[in-house]
């Protein structure tokens, strides 16, 4: 294993653990099943499970359709928002819509209407139309929080229809406002790691913030293979100061079984974490080590 590809692995590893990266996609099958009595939890559960989402990085409703302005609107469907986490955005969606898609499976289950609502999608974005269906019909790529002097409230704005969509806190200050909404978001994402690797709130904690400063790094870069020498010697520190794990640890546990064990044994030291959670979940998912 060479020291590049190692970098490159833990960036990429590290980046889809704690980021919950969705992938593909097809085209839609418009086919001739539907789902007539979905609702929206129905639908966001489903949704994760086609994306495959991380249980400390999950898509859910944050808005049902009697709370959102839109729906209140004389000729307007019924609409709900959610936190999509697959794009990182928020997102209004029809629920006509969603109970009319239409697939080829035999039985129509929330599944296939999550995997078809993805497939559309998809094929939208392809076509160009980044923020939703055209003109926001049946779904849309929302606006951030913003405040209204029409509605005395904050509220999200379509970025294809421009309609309006309540959101259900109250503040007067978007600032404050928006820095709660990232809050509540981190301190779900943290209990959500915690949990699911049986590791401190501290040490889910600095799961996170990695997580989102190899995000930022890979960002800076045309692709992850570009990372500067001075990113990569920040993020083998940061996984060393949170796993005791140097790089050459890493890559001896991935062909060694003695060297694993150690590994092991090392961030279980360091993290509190218990050894069949590290050798079943964290080192795989983390650097690769299987």
């Amino acid at each position: 294993m060479k020291l590049k590809n190692a970098i490159l692995g833990v960036t990429l590893a590290t980046t889809a653990l704690l980021n919950g990266c969705g992938g593909g996609g097809g085209s839609s099958t418009y086919g001739v099943y539907s789902s007539p009595y979905i609702t929206a939890n129905g639908f966001v559960n489903a949704l994760n499970d086609v994306d495959g989402a991380p249980i400390y990085d999950e898509s859910e409703v944050i808005l049902y359709t009697d709370e959102t302005i839109r729906s209140a609107i004389a000729g307007q469907e019924d609409w709900f928002v959610i936190y999509d986490a697959k794009y990182d955005e928020y997102k209004a969606v029809s629920l006509q819509y969603i109970r009319a898609l239409t697939y080829y499976d035999y039985y129509s289950n929330n599944y296939s209407t999550a995997e078809e609502f993805r497939d559309r999608e998809t094929d939208d974005i392809l076509a160009g139309y980044v923020n939703g269906d055209l003109w926001g019909d049946d779904y849309e790529v929302l606006s951030d929080l913003t405040y209204s002097s029409f509605y005395g409230q904050f509220v999200y704005y379509g970025e294809e229809s421009g309609y309006a969509y309540e959101d259900e806190a109250e503040t007067t200050d978007v600032n404050l406002l928006a820095g709660e909404s990232q809050m509540k978001k981190l301190a779900q994402k943290v209990s959500n790691i915690s949990y699911a690797y049986q590791v401190s709130p501290e040490t889910a904690l600095s799961l996170v913030s990695l997580g989102q400063k190899v995000e930022t790094m890979v960002k800076k870069g045309a692709s992850q293979e570009e990372l500067t020498a001075a990113d990569q010697e920040v993020l083998l520190s940061d996984l060393e100061s949170l796993t005791g794990l140097t790089l050459e640890d890493a890559m001896a546990a991935a062909i060694s079984d003695d060297a694993k064990a150690a590994a092991v044994a090392k961030i279980a030291e360091k993290t509190g974490a218990n050894a069949q959670t590290l050798e079943n979940k964290l080192l795989p998912e983390l650097f690769g080590i299987k």
